[in-house]
């Protein structure tokens, strides 16, 4: 059975449409071809505040969904933060079965030096930690050298576009598009090309898809076990 969830972490208001973008495009993507799938907007951590931690959802599977109605997701094994102070912001790995996590962070840095905020706790839910630098991967919106607000006109389409609604601004745009790259690549489980397609600038997608790095911590622990002489998880003692 194929089944994955994927929990986008982002900052209410000015980071909002990031995370949607990336939650619609993965839906969109795995409908294309075929799968079960949901994007959920959140309705947890409602109401939207400025800055405050929200969170947008997709889900697939080769099956039906059988719990369509729970807004969160419960095992989240895909998980996206849009900005990289999110990594010590929350328990985002709650839920995640042990060695299954795939953490995608938006950060110019080194997935080592990010690896050093997680507690044990959510280590022993890691399998790959991906950063990527969308930042500098994304197309310019404007004439604003800030990520996420491009105008305040185009922020307000932004407040438009809630779940229910029609997108009043092209999806897959600004930093989601690298965000995309870089998690479809490292998971490997939708084809590029497809998820291209559902990306406004799929220049900045590709982008992200090439320009990313991997630290396969589940291999690395694996090893560092071994070579320690301490017995690995899932093997006698």
């Amino acid at each position: 059975m194929i089944y994955h969830e994927l929990s986008v972490w982002t900052r209410g208001i000015i980071m909002d449409k990031e995370a949607r973008d990336v939650a619609n495009c993965i839906a969109n993507a795995a409908a294309k071809v075929g799968f079960h799938s949901q994007m959920i907007s959140d309705y947890v951590d409602d109401p939207d505040r400025t800055n405050c931690l929200v969170r947008k959802y997709a889900r697939f599977s080769d099956e039906p969904i059988e719990f369509k109605f729970i807004y969160e997701n419960p095992h989240p094994n895909w998980v996206v933060l849009v900005e990289e102070t999110l990594v010590k912001a929350v328990n985002f790995f709650r839920g995640t079965a042990d060695g299954s996590g795939v953490l995608v962070v938006n950060s110019a840095r080194e997935p080592e030096y990010l690896l050093k905020f997680l507690p044990e706790y959510m280590l022993q839910k890691l399998s790959k930690l991906v950063a990527v630098d969308a930042v500098s991967l994304a197309e310019q919106q404007g004439s604003s050298p800030w990520m996420f607000v491009r105008d305040l006109g185009q922020l307000a389409y932004d407040r438009m576009s809630t779940e229910g609604a029609n997108e009043r601004s092209a999806v897959g745009i600004g930093i989601a598009a690298p965000l995309l790259g870089a998690l479809t690549a490292a998971t490997g489980v939708l084809e590029l090309d497809v998820v291209a397609d559902t990306v406004e600038e799929r220049d900045a997608f590709y982008r992200g898809a090439e320009n990313h790095r991997v630290l396969d911590y589940a291999e690395t622990h694996k090893h560092m076990q071994e070579a320690a002489g301490s017995p690995v998880a899932g093997t006698p003692a």
